[in-house]
């Protein structure tokens, strides 16, 4: 006869472990819980990576899906004046608030590791939540977001130039503080972009030579912490006026000595600075050789036959007197 104490008839030393047991597995889930509750109220990121399109002071229109390729006739008609951007945008869905930093572009191609590169950044007020900063460094509240506007083409263009692959991959990453490794956009919704790319729009045939010009003039005063920070530079507005009409000067494409006086003669008539076009117009000479395959015609419209008083869609008209 067994001497070992029972209860209800089963030895004691078998209870002991079932509870044992149980504490244990109450233990594993209460600790299951605390750390996904930590992870829950702790500060979260999402990261989304737009294909955009912004026309100044009149729209910003950007692709939600994630996905890269657009079509021009979804959006209605788009502005001469337009520059491609890339926008991305860091949600913190979590109860605490973060701190990210190094808004960027993970950039890989097949065979090669990826790697890291920060663009030309473009600082947008008063559009709603496409709001975009140029700061590098931001403070994320709960269940806020920040968003980023990259000029990924004035780097994509050297890399598609020099890949040995048929295309290149883009995701939108960031560093979160305290945390060892970055957050990238969804690998599903990685932009492939093709080796011969040289817009997003599917429906784009050719780009007109006003447009990679304009670019240049707004990647060198639209961007930037501090847009036109050189006050006594004319607005935007003007350059683009004295641009257009600079170009209807010529039937066809000039030489750059030749138009960098057409430049200086239209700026005269304007009453303003001819400095901001004229040193500019290096960098819209390389973009319009970039371009060259997609081109449309140049202006066959010349000043001295056009009214005075035309100007380019969305252009701001000055009075010149």
């Amino acid at each position: 006869m067994s001497s070992a104490p029972e209860l209800f008839g089963i030895p004691v030393a078998v209870l002991a472990l079932v509870v044992a047991g149980a504490g244990f597995l109450v233990s594993f889930v209460a600790l299951g819980w605390q750390i996904s509750k930590h992870m829950l109220d702790g500060g979260r990121v999402r990261v989304y990576l737009n294909a955009a399109t912004w026309e100044p002071n009149a729209r910003l229109t950007t692709n939600n899906t994630g996905k890269w390729k657009m079509k021009a006739g979804e959006f209605g008609r788009v502005s001469k004046e337009n520059i491609e951007l890339a926008q991305l945008v860091v949600e913190n869905p979590g109860r605490t608030a973060i701190t990210v930093h190094r808004p960027s572009l993970a950039i890989s191609t097949r065979g090669k590791k990826g790697y890291f590169v920060t663009p030309r950044m473009f600082k947008l007020e008063n559009y709603g939540s496409d709001t975009a900063t140029a700061e590098t460094v931001v403070r994320i509240d709960p269940y806020d977001r920040v968003t980023f506007l990259l000029d990924y083409w004035s780097v994509i263009h050297s890399k598609l130039d020099n890949s040995q692959n048929k295309r290149i991959n883009v995701r939108g990453s960031v560093l979160v503080a305290g945390r060892k490794h970055p957050r990238r956009s969804p690998r599903r919704l990685t932009w492939k972009i093709p080796k011969e790319a040289w817009t997003a729009y599917t429906d784009v045939r050719i780009l007109s030579p006003f447009t990679v010009m304009w670019r240049e003039i707004c990647r060198s005063h639209l961007g930037g912490k501090s847009p036109n920070r050189n006050e006594t530079s004319p607005p935007v507005s003007v350059l683009s006026g004295v641009l257009f009409e600079a170009m209807r000067k010529f039937e066809e494409r000039p030489t750059q000595e030749d138009f960098r006086s057409a430049i200086k003669e239209v700026a005269a008539e304007w009453k303003v600075s001819h400095l901001p076009l004229q040193i500019a117009s290096f960098r819209m000479y390389e973009a319009l050789d970039w371009n060259r395959e997609n081109l449309g015609p140049w202006p066959h419209e010349s000043a001295d036959s056009a009214s005075v008083n035309e100007a380019p869609p969305g252009v701001i008209e000055v009075d010149r007197d």
